[in-house]
């Protein structure tokens, strides 16, 4: 089932994604004359928590680091596989995990908005699911909110 749906970011139900120290791909002069305007959209399909859980397993990710990614998630896009947070800077965080495509420009839309990407992006961004500290939502701790659906649909992902 696809959907599209517009949130506000300053109503919290959406939080902004990825950041990792890296390369920065540059705004063109338009861009950075006129800026952008915080707009977040959920739109595609909304996985289950055990369906995003299966996608980080398969990725490679186990135990807790499987949790954590599970939690960090469904914060982040609550499990929406198209999700997009466009950033004042005009930068957009995309896809399930929120991947910033200022700070990951290796990662393309398609690789951003499709599951099994967006997965073994995540897999590679975190170190394996070792350092979760380039997602807003660990860094604010709005990933704990999730931590008890995420152990129960790790578990169901036999992770």
């Amino acid at each position: 089932m696809k959907l599209s749906r517009r949130v506000s970011v300053l109503s919290g139900l959406l939080v902004s994604g990825a950041v990792l120290a890296a390369p920065m791909a540059t705004a063109s002069t338009a861009e950075q004359q006129r800026g952008c305007a915080y707009q977040s959209t959920l739109a595609g399909t909304q996985l289950s928590d055990v369906q995003l859980a299966q996608q980080a397993r398969n990725a490679g990710l186990h135990g807790q680091s499987l949790v954590l990614s599970v939690a960090v998630g469904l914060a982040e896009s609550a499990g929406w596989t198209h999700a997009q947070l466009t950033n004042t800077d005009c930068s957009r965080d995309r896809g399930l995990w929120q991947i910033s495509d200022r700070w990951h420009p290796e990662v393309s839309d398609g690789q951003a908005f499709d599951p099994v990407g967006a997965a073994r992006a995540m897999y590679a961004i975190s170190s394996h699911g070792s350092n979760w500290s380039p997602w807003v939502a660990y860094n604010n701790g709005s990933y704990q909110q999730y931590m008890s659906r995420a152990q129960a649909a790790a578990g169901q992902a036999g992770g």
